[in-house]
């Protein structure tokens, strides 16, 4: 009897023992001094979130922050990013219900390089539940054309037909309930911070605006889905613009013509301010939004001597370039040979 009561009280002095580490290693309040954003990007591991929280807030806990969150209902493996302001000596527990009641009330957009406005208006209206076309004639109306000309860096140049100097691929985070004017007052917003100083240095030295570039940005997009080709398709035609040569680029035809596909020689007489095989220089606005790394290498891609590029005769989706003309002639030549072959094994 008496050794069951010794092993009781041992037992209960190891649980008080344990209770006290546990309580004496507690680090249950926020140690910033200031208001601090957390963010936190999904999927993450259980260990990695603990690893933030600890970096970023100080906080250690036993169990961790990571297991009573999960439990609360944070989701760890939902795709997305939750943005959190936490406030000085937030407990832990606070901390847990601002993380569930923030990743249920934010969302992630994502922006395309590529799309044109047809696409963003519907994408946005059904990730926002806006009323379809809402968005559009928001982002069209001149009364808003005129105040982020006058917020932005687009130097007066925004416009109908260049709504794109607006948007800059990539993800952003946004709350379910923002409206469309917020969601392009965040977007004006992160388009003025893209173009730096260094960017609009870069677009001056080349003799262009930031809409010039933009413009040129979204037919290098176009024109190839390879992001390694973006250096030289750019140089490329920034050598024809020097020369005051036609740019003859086929996504201007295409965008004039209205649907996709093969562009023919009688398309190429299409009457349209869009067709840079009529007309010299830029076309008068941008055919898509342009990816980012394509207004980067129109900006700051190395120098190549090409005036020409055609698709390759191995019909893959790259190009053959070339300096003289008799060259390309050579290979587009090669090209449409094994294009006629291939669509005759086809029929």
């Amino acid at each position: 009897m008496k050794r069951r009561k010794r092993l009781l009280i041992f037992g209960m002095a190891i649980i008080l023992g344990l209770l006290m580490w546990a309580w004496a290693t507690q680090v249950v309040y926020s140690q910033n001094k200031e208001n601090h954003l957390l963010t936190i990007n999904t999927p993450v591991s259980s260990r990695q979130l603990d690893s933030i929280i600890l970096s970023e807030l100080g906080i250690k806990t036993t169990p961790t922050v990571s297991y009573f969150a999960i439990k609360s209902g944070f989701a760890i493996n939902e795709k997305g990013v939750t943005n959190i302001l936490v406030r000085p000596k937030t407990s832990f527990w606070n901390l847990i219900k601002l993380m569930y009641r923030y990743q249920k009330d934010q969302i992630t957009v994502t922006i395309h390089g590529s799309w044109h406005l047809d696409q963003l208006d519907k994408r946005m209206c059904e990730k926002f539940n806006w009323s379809r076309h809402e968005f559009h004639k928001l982002l069209i109306s001149q009364k808003n054309l005129n105040k982020y000309n006058t917020q932005t860096y687009t130097q007066g140049e925004l416009d109908t037909l260049n709504w794109q100097l607006l948007f800059v691929p990539n993800s952003y985070a946004f709350k379910r309930k923002t409206s469309p004017e917020q969601f392009l007052d965040r977007m004006a917003t992160s388009a003025h911070d893209f173009w730096t100083k260094e960017r609009q240095a870069a677009s001056q030295k080349l003799g262009l605006t930031p809409n010039d570039i933009v413009i040129l940005a979204s037919i290098v997009t176009k024109e190839s889905n390879k992001i390694a080709e973006y250096g030289k398709i750019a140089s490329t035609y920034k050598n024809r613009l020097k020369k005051s040569m036609l740019l003859q680029a086929d996504p201007t035809v295409v965008f004039a013509r209205g649907y996709a596909g093969r562009v023919l020689l009688k398309d190429t007489e299409i009457e349209s301010p869009y067709n840079t095989y009529k007309y010299k220089g830029l076309p008068i606005g941008a055919l898509c939004i342009p990816d980012q790394k394509a207004i980067d290498s129109c900006l700051f891609g190395d120098v190549y001597p090409y005036f020409y590029f055609c698709a390759k005769s191995d019909l893959t989706p790259q190009h053959d370039f070339a300096i003289t003309l008799d060259e390309h002639n050579k290979n587009a030549q090669r090209y449409h040979r094994a294009l006629n072959v291939y669509l005759k094994s086809k029929r």
